[in-house]
C-alpha cells in the first residue's frame, strides 16, 4: 500500500513538473486576425474637442488632411469652382425640400384616405351588427311563438294545431 501511495505521489510530481516546464515553454500564439478588437482596450483619454489643436492632431491621426484656407490665399479660380459647388449644394437641398414636402403631402393624403377608409368599414361592421341582432331578435320572437303554438297543440287546442303559424308571414 506503501508503495503504491509513494508511486503515485511520484507520478502527480512527474506530471506538475511536466505541466509547468511545458507552460515555461509554450510559445506565444499570435491574435486571431479574425476576431474583432476590443474597443475597451484602449483607456487613452480623448482629446478636448473644444480645442482645435486637439481636434486637428485627432484629425491627422485618422488620415484627414483638411484644412480650410483664407479666402484670401485661395486663387480666384478656387473661389469660382467653390462657390458653383455651393450653388450646386444648395439647388440639391432646396429640390430635396420641394420632394421632402411632397412626400408629406402624400403620406398626409394617404392618412386621410386611410381614415374614410377605416371609418366606413366600422360604419358598415355597426350596420352589419344591428341586422344580425335584428334578425336574431326576430327569429327568438317567431321560435318563441312555434313553441308556445306546439304546446297549445299538445295540450289538445285543436286550432293551434291547424292555424297557420305565426313565423310564416303572409304572401303578397
Amino acid at each position: 500500500m506503501t508503495i503504491r501511495m509513494s508511486l503515485f505521489g511520484a507520478l502527480l510530481a512527474t506530471i506538475a513538473l511536466t505541466g509547468a516546464a511545458q507552460a515555461r515553454t509554450a510559445p506565444q500564439t499570435a491574435p486571431d486576425p479574425y476576431s474583432a478588437p476590443d474597443p475597451y482596450r484602449d483607456q487613452r483619454a480623448l482629446p478636448d474637442p473644444h480645442d482645435p489643436a486637439a481636434r486637428e492632431a485627432l484629425l491627422r491621426a485618422k488620415g484627414e488632411a483638411y484644412h480650410r484656407a483664407e479666402d484670401s490665399r485661395q486663387t480666384e479660380e478656387e473661389l469660382r469652382l467653390t462657390r458653383a459647388l455651393n450653388d450646386e449644394i444648395a439647388a440639391q437641398n432646396a429640390l430635396a425640400d420641394k420632394a421632402d414636402e411632397a412626400a408629406r403631402l402624400d403620406y398626409d393624403a394617404a392618412v386621410a384616405r386611410h381614415q374614410i377608409e377605416v371609418r366606413q368599414a366600422e360604419e358598415q361592421a355597426r350596420a352589419a351588427a344591428e341586422a344580425t341582432r335584428a334578425a336574431q331578435d326576430q327569429y327568438d320572437r317567431d321560435y318563441a311563438a312555434w313553441r308556445e303554438q306546439v304546446r297549445l297543440c299538445q295540450s289538445g287546442f285543436r286550432e293551434a294545431c291547424t292555424a297557420r303559424p305565426a313565423w310564416v308571414r303572409p304572401q303578397p
